[in-house]
């Protein structure tokens, strides 16, 4: 074989050994092309976990009654024997200031109106009579009245002498002492009503709507503890009674008011601090039995998704038998602190795509992944 053949056989060799290494190597990026890839996705599952079970709110306790009392006239402070935290009776005696004026005045106020009742009826006598003339009689009974007038005006005097309880409860404050000169409104002490207790919170204007019902102690059952009380623990039921429409300045919350009855085995005056705890599940499935929705959770932003094609919004559900997803269309509700109301389409048990929905595509095959204790 000559040399120029064996040159020929050569470069044929070598052609045919590079046309197999290039098919070796499009074999092989063919193959890493067309292995499936599994995403790792962090899952959340839809339960009664859902529900941001109880929210404790601090509280604090007025008296359900009070007033500040004060005489309507001046006068001497003459009696006031009460100590602040007695217990007083509807309409007992609480102060009294000098009456005699007042006595006086009632006395003259009397006087007058008889001799003007007398007068009056022998005028009508002599009217009838036709004796005096009928401006006379005018004149005899415009006295009459103006009489009465100044009587009624000086029995009233004579009560606003004494201060009385205007309903059952303890003194709060005394604010005056005996033999004191007492100017007309000035307080003299503050009353208290021992009947109910008023338990007020601050809540935000997210809540606000659900708590504007008087029903919703039909749904669930407040209840207030005292963190002063030491180890008690215990809890007591309170009943929804009003809020505010007006927005706390600065807050923006608005106070919501329960009443308590005061507990028996518990000293607790108004004043105190306590912690009322609500279950926000109960109000929020109320909200939804208003609204006729079956269901609410709350998702993370970045567990919701919109669809490009239709512009609905959409989650992914996980399903276990073949680790693929699934698009869900979903209707949202308020945007709360820890995420988003989903008011509807998901169910109970539902496994839904927390994070890294943006990337997951329907039909994708994904691996949940699963958080190490310290990460």
């Amino acid at each position: 074989m000559t040399s120029t053949n064996l040159r020929l056989l050569a470069m044929l060799s070598g052609t045919i050994f590079m046309g197999s290494l290039l098919s070796g190597c499009d074999s092989a990026e063919s193959a890493a092309v067309q292995a499936p890839v599994v995403r790792p996705v962090k899952l959340i599952t839809i339960g009664d976990d859902a529900f941001q079970k109880s929210r404790i709110f601090p509280a604090e306790l007025a008296a359900s009654q009070q007033a500040d009392l004060a005489f309507r006239i001046n006068g001497e402070l003459v009696k006031l024997d009460l100590i602040e935290g007695q217990q007083v009776k509807k309409g007992q005696l609480l102060a009294q200031l000098d009456d005699r004026d007042a006595k006086n005045n009632l006395l003259n106020a009397e006087a007058n109106y008889d001799l003007a009742e007398l007068d009056f009826q022998r005028k009508e006598q002599l009217l009838k009579q036709k004796l005096i003339s009928k401006a006379e009689f005018d004149t005899a009974r415009a006295t009459l009245k103006s009489t009465k007038s100044a009587l009624n005006a000086a029995q009233d005097q004579l009560k606003y002498t004494r201060l009385t309880a205007p309903f059952s409860g303890v003194v709060a404050k005394v604010e005056s002492d005996n033999y004191q000169m007492i100017q007309a409104a000035q307080v003299v002490l503050a009353l208290q009503g021992d009947q109910l207790l008023d338990v007020t919170i601050q809540v935000p204007e997210s809540l606000i709507i659900s708590l504007d019902n008087n029903n919703l102690d039909k749904q669930y059952q407040p209840q207030v503890r005292f963190v002063s009380q030491g180890q008690n623990n215990n809890t007591y039921p309170v009943s929804y009674k009003e809020r505010s429409s007006k927005v706390s300045p600065g807050t923006q919350t608005y106070a919501v008011t329960f009443s308590l009855p005061p507990p028996q085995d518990l000293n607790v005056i108004p004043g105190m601090s306590a912690e009322l705890l609500l279950d926000m599940s109960a109000v929020y499935r109320s909200r939804l039995s208003a609204e006729g929705l079956d269901s609410i959770a709350v998702l993370p932003q970045s567990a919701i998704v919109k669809s490009d094609i239709d512009g609905k919004t959409n989650v992914w559900r996980f399903n276990a038998a073949d680790n693929r997803v699934e698009a869900v269309n979903v209707t949202l509700g308020q945007v709360r602190t820890n995420g988003i109301e989903v008011l509807s389409g998901l169910n109970k048990g539902d496994q839904i795509v927390a994070v890294g929905a943006f990337a997951v595509k329907a039909g994708m095959e994904v691996k949940p992944l699963r958080w190490e204790r310290g990460v």
